[in-house]
């Protein structure tokens, strides 16, 4: 059966955080490298770039060939994107600016093809949920996950997927982050404001870009 839910985030977005999440209380997979369960069909279908059919999740776009809409509900996860950007380009990919700018478009289309949709949508934002029980509570709720179906203890939680991270990913804190220049952050604020029009401050005011 397909996945009737879909989760939009770009990377370095808090993403294997709640599917950690999710596969701990649903037991059921979640598309991605496998965390708690290896197989079985998916809860929800995944997408970092809507434009594009990701490795390991079925997600082929947000329309099926008649138009017609394909999740029921639809989950967009927002960080900084200073912060999506240093960390994912100029961190793990390690690519000039210029050439992370143009792919970075991604992020602001995103937002335009979750605005688009007619579905349940809710939006959630890296720092409200991340290591944060009551905003990690509300994403499972969007979804209509019961987190009272098994005993938790959240702090082990956090540990967990923070190990399970480290073991795929290494160790990358923030003094190793590079620093985005004046100009650069100039720059990811101006493609943003063009991309995404009025919609910059609904979905990212509450960050300061300017």
């Amino acid at each position: 059966m397909a996945a009737r839910f879909m989760v939009i985030s770009f990377q370095r977005s808090g993403l294997n955080w709640l599917r950690y999440c999710t596969e701990y209380f649903t037991g059921v997979r979640t598309p991605g490298r496998p965390q708690i369960i290896a197989e079985g069909r998916v809860f929800f279908d995944r997408a970092h770039d809507v434009r594009r059919k990701p490795k390991r999740s079925d997600f082929t776009g947000l329309y099926d060939a008649s138009g017609a809409e394909v999740y029921e509900r639809v989950a967009l996860l927002l960080r900084n994107p200073y912060a999506c950007f240093t960390s994912h380009y100029l961190g793990r990919k390690g690519v000039n600016f210029k050439k992370g700018l143009e792919h970075f478009e991604a992020y602001a289309n995103n937002i335009n093809q979750f605005d688009a949709l007619k579905a349940t949508k809710g939006v959630f934002y890296f720092e409200d949920f991340v290591s944060n029980q009551e905003g990690t509570l509300r994403f499972l709720g969007f979804f209509e996950i019961d987190p009272g179906s098994r005993p938790y203890n959240f702090a082990q939680m956090i540990e967990a997927s923070r190990g399970w991270y480290r073991g795929h990913h290494g160790l990358f804190g923030e003094r190793e982050r590079p620093e985005l220049k004046a100009k650069e952050r100039a720059a990811i604020s101006r493609m943003l404001k063009r991309e995404l029009g009025d919609k910059f401050e609904r979905y990212l005011g509450r960050y300061s870009l300017d």
